[in-house]
């Protein structure tokens, strides 16, 4: 390409009026008998020509600078015409190149995150059964450090200070939290900062001993590893909240035994090949130990099976009324201002009723929490839904040791069986996946 050299002509020249004082001498000269005249109503005619006049020796002048504008603009056009044409053809090969390396850059930054990650969980031992909680903390992780500037020991040392201080503040939240320890690791979560905790703490305290869970232990300093076994004792909405609150810490509970009243009948096998599969996303809750009012629906998703193939789908965002947490918009990615504008849960609610009609409902988990955000919308919309239901959590459960599962989480059933979710925790896509496990499970049984 060094061979490549842009020649062009050019002639320099000075662009100016040769008898511009003469000109401007006679054009003051001109326009002198105007400088003292008052026009009147009976001088109309005259002021009519005298514009007319000064109109157009105004545009001849202009014309004139118009034409000497375009005669001296005309070669730089040519020449800028030309040149982007070879930038053109230059920046074609060059967009290709840039694309290339922008994804070599986002892989190198997919693998220096996974390295982090990777490090953050060798080195998570002080945190005692939290590494996971912290790491999925909004605050945790940098994009600093993905930065080819941020030297690896640059980002270790970071990752070091945070879990160290993490570690500490959490073992002291367990030392001195008593019955709001859940609640207080939860808000420490949202900032891993311990500023506000006294005040937080003291709000609690305040909310009476009368509304406070105890929701078991986390794992002591020595890394003992074993379980509890509660009991639970409260209304549908303290329970709710209780269950919710624990998937929030990151604690696994197995149901043994649900004696609470359900609105809709319980079908107990997969004998039907028409349906509809819903799921739903809420607020979440801090719970009423916190003072914080219940969840509330954010989004409903449900497709319709008919023989076996889905034929329809419904997806709706619902203004809560209250804020959603912060844990909860990084796993469903729905927001505040996402909802801001959508209608109101008795509004969606009535549009659900109406796609489901009479048909089986199906879901993943709904007999411990669906279903009561369920009948709780439909009595605030003055409505009954009364609908058969299956649970194809329950019943995973009851193959989970037969099968060698894991566990029967929705997200881990949908890897054993194959079954795609593009866009896990979104209402709609998890109803989908639930359908296809439905049939999986009815194959398996």
């Amino acid at each position: 390409m060094d061979e490549l050299q842009l020649q062009f002509r050019q002639q320099t020249g000075l662009i100016s009026i040769e008898n511009f004082d003469e000109i401007r001498d006679a054009l003051a000269e001109k326009l002198s008998r105007y400088q003292n005249v008052v026009y009147t109503n009976e001088m109309l005619d005259e002021a009519k020509k005298d514009k007319k006049c000064l109109r157009d020796l105004h545009k001849e002048i202009d014309e004139r600078r118009k034409l000497v504008k375009k005669t001296y603009l005309e070669p730089y056009n040519r020449f800028e015409k030309q040149v982007k044409e070879l930038l053109s053809m230059i920046d074609a090969p060059l967009g290709e190149i840039q694309s290339f390396l922008n994804g070599i850059e986002e892989q190198e930054k997919l693998e220096k995150r996974k390295a982090i990650k990777n490090y953050f969980q060798k080195r998570s031992a002080p945190l005692n059964g939290m590494a996971q909680q912290v790491w999925d903390s909004p605050v945790f992780f940098e994009n600093k450090w993905l930065n080819k500037t941020t030297s690896a020991k640059t980002w270790q040392a970071e990752v070091d200070a945070k879990i160290s201080s993490a570690a500490k503040s959490i073992q002291n939240i367990q030392a001195t939290g008593g019955q709001h320890t859940g609640a207080l690791i939860a808000k420490y979560l949202e900032t891993l900062s311990i500023d506000g905790l006294s005040e937080y703490r003291a709000r609690l305290a305040a909310a009476g001993d009368g509304e406070i869970f105890t929701l078991g232990q986390f794992p002591s300093t020595d890394q003992r590893t074993g379980y509890k076994i509660l009991k639970l004792t409260g209304n549908v909405e303290q329970m709710i909240q209780a269950m919710e609150l624990l998937a929030m810490l990151g604690i696994e509970t197995d149901e043994i035994e649900d004696g609470m009243p359900q609105p809709m009948p319980e079908l107990l096998q997969p004998d039907f090949d028409s349906f509809v599969a819903f799921d739903l996303e809420t607020s979440g809750t801090y719970g009423a130990a916190s003072g914080d009012v219940p969840a509330e629906i954010t989004e409903i998703g449900a497709v319709k099976v008919e023989n076996g193939q889905i034929t329809e789908r419904f997806s709706q965002l619902v203004n809560p009324g209250r804020k959603i947490l912060p844990r909860i918009s990084k796993i469903t990615g729905i927001t505040d201002a996402m909802v801001a504008g959508e209608p109101d849960i008795s509004t969606v609610i009535r549009q659900f009723a109406d796609f489901i009609g009479n048909r089986i409902l199906v879901g993943h988990n709904i007999k411990a929490s669906d279903l009561h955000y369920i009948d709780q919308a439909a009595s605030k919309a003055g409505i009954r839904i009364e609908n058969p239901f299956f649970d194809t959590y329950c019943f995973a459960r009851s193959m989970k040791d037969a099968q060698g599962w894991e566990n029967v989480k929705l997200e881990y059933l949908s890897k054993q069986f194959g079954v795609e979710q593009p866009e896990a925790h979104r209402a709609c896509c998890d109803a989908q996946a639930n359908a296809r496990i439905y049939f999986k499970l009815k194959e398996l049984a």
